[in-house]
């Protein structure tokens, strides 16, 4: 990283650090990172992006707001780092990960963008993010539910009659899922 430098990147398991000279400088506030540059995978294969400061912001009550765009037509709030909070890993989770699997990677397709914004407005943003984790607990709870409503066979009052290892069942089948598409869970789910 240079003296002038202000943050860098890494996708992790997938690249060194990338230093800011990296980005296109849209403006004073603003950059853009074209993530197909990272290397011949799949985007959908990058999960995670690190994000840190190599010095303190100049203004303590300023933080660097970090977002993903698929084709720059809107972005998405991925989360924050601060003079406060200097690091973050923070999940990508492609906006529509079917329709980036049908786009091919190019400049402006998938963006990693970086903005100097208050640090109380990305703090309410971050604070939505929660919003979505719930959701997401719920969504696995309620797949959980739907996979063992699946065995009753027959209603025995107000209970569910499951096999002993019903659990085990569920998590092996939640497991194929996943590791088919992490994302199975979000679709509908907004930008969580």
């Amino acid at each position: 990283m240079s003296a002038g430098s202000l943050f860098g990147a890494l996708f992790i398991g997938h690249s060194f650090p990338i230093a800011d000279s990296s980005f296109v400088r849209v403006d004073a506030t603003h950059w853009v990172f074209d993530v197909g540059a990272v290397g011949p995978q799949s985007v959908l294969a990058l999960k995670e992006v690190a994000v840190f400061l190599t010095q303190p912001l100049p203004d303590a009550a300023s933080a660097l707001g970090v977002y993903v765009s698929v084709g720059g037509v809107e972005w998405h709030f991925r989360g924050y780092v601060a003079n406060s909070h200097p690091s973050e890993v923070m999940p990508l989770q492609w906006p529509e990960p079917e329709q980036c699997r049908r786009l091919a990677p190019g400049p402006g397709v998938f963006q990693l963008g970086v903005s100097v914004e208050p640090l109380a407005e990305v703090a309410v943003k971050e604070g939505s993010k929660l919003v979505g984790r719930q959701e997401y607990a719920k969504r696995v709870a309620l797949d959980l539910y739907r996979f063992m409503e699946s065995f009753n066979v027959g209603v025995a009052g107000d209970r569910l009659v499951l096999p002993t290892n019903v659990l085990e069942q569920w998590f092996v089948k939640f497991d194929q899922k996943f590791k088919r598409d992490p994302d199975f869970l979000l679709s509908n789910l907004g930008d969580g």
